[in-house]
């Protein structure tokens, strides 16, 4: 029984993230080059008015969570190539890919942890108004499927800042 939950499980994980994967690669195929889309990235949060202190500080905190998130994907990449090693070995052993899996699971709630508190952070940032606008900006932009695009048009722009250094 408990093999067959997980192995379900396994099939749903895996479907989500051939999902995530093709939505992705899709917006990536249909998008500009970072440099062509930045203005039009961030010209949603526009309507938020934000003064010069709260553009550099929400700026600031905006590419260090992106610099994180990098590095949960890189993680979480790691980790799936190690799930498909142990399941190409002659014998299965389900209890390690389970206790793999539990740690994909893990990356995958410390990113959305990550995530979660910067958004929790910024109204701290931010007036009345402004956070009613944010998070109807993001409302708007996770139903559209926009927000994934925004972050590998940020990490994009990181990476050509660090080869610029």
């Amino acid at each position: 029984m408990k093999k067959k939950l997980f192995q379900i499980a396994f099939v749903i994980s895996l479907t989500f993230n051939l999902a995530a994967i093709a939505a992705v690669t899709y917006s990536l195929s249909s998008a500009k080059s970072a440099s062509d889309n930045k203005a039009d990235t961030f010209a949603v949060y526009k309507r938020l008015n934000l003064t010069d202190e709260q553009k550099r500080v929400l700026s600031e905190r905006y590419f260090d969570t992106i610099r994180r998130i990098t590095e949960s994907q890189e993680s979480y990449a790691t980790k799936w190539v190690e799930i498909v090693d142990l399941i190409a070995q002659p014998q299965t052993d389900w209890k390690v890919i389970e206790a793999k899996q539990k740690e994909i699971l893990d990356v995958n709630r410390a990113t959305q942890s990550t995530i979660f508190q910067r958004w929790d952070w910024a109204k701290s940032q931010l007036t009345p108004e402004q956070q009613r606008i944010f998070f109807e900006i993001l409302r708007e932009r996770i139903k559209s499927g926009e927000l994934l695009g925004e972050i590998k048009t940020a990490q994009e722009i990181l990476r050509k800042r660090t080869t610029q250094k």
